[in-house]
């Protein structure tokens, strides 16, 4: 720890606000570190998951469509 004395008397103490911020750097890197994978398998989750709802959605839109030829007369 490094300690100083400023000429008006007050110590400075920068060795500590040193390590605090790398402390901070290195947590906030390690967390991105293990939340990137996981987002990153949880897209092509979520984009598959789309897929085959628009698939079912089409489906049902065109089995809709087939089953009653003659729909209401709208005005």
């Amino acid at each position: 720890m490094t300690t100083s004395t400023n000429p008006n008397g007050t110590t400075n103490n920068s060795g500590m606000n040193f390590w605090k911020v790398l402390g901070v750097i290195a947590v906030v890197l390690l967390a991105l570190a293990m939340v990137g994978p996981l987002l990153k398998g949880l897209f092509w989750i979520a984009v598959f998951g789309l897929a085959i709802y628009g698939g079912y959605a089409l489906y049902k839109s065109r089995s809709a469509k087939n089953s009653n030829p003659n729909p209401p007369a709208t005005f």
